[in-house]
């Protein structure tokens, strides 16, 4: 749903706010669900989020790659002291390759 999100405002030719309800609508979510993933976007700085009749919610980040995503929604990878001392490389692999994959990048 994050990622769908920021490539929908992505998309969008104005970076005016626009309401969580459009959005959802747009995308067949959930209203609800879709504003608790755009507050924990804004809690990160990735989004910026306005209350109010005219508020809504517009891209803030310059750059957004999946594993800021992955952050937000799934919470940080531990690699530097993992469960398992074998999952560290395989984990810092993983991270590493989230962080190449950008979703957005204002021009």
């Amino acid at each position: 749903m994050a990622v769908e999100t920021i490539v929908f405002l992505k998309k969008r030719k104005s970076n005016d706010y626009i309401r969580a309800g459009e959005i959802a609508k747009t995308l067949k979510f959930s209203v609800g669900y879709l504003q608790k993933v755009i507050q924990a976007l804004g809690k990160h700085g990735i989004v910026e989020c306005k209350r109010g009749r005219i508020g809504g919610v517009r891209l803030r980040a310059k750059v957004i790659t999946l594993l800021d995503l992955w952050k937000v929604t799934c919470g940080g990878l531990d690699f530097t002291d993992p469960p398992m001392p074998i999952m560290k490389k395989p984990l810092k692999a993983f991270s590493d390759s989230l962080s190449k994959i950008v979703i957005y990048k204002k021009q």
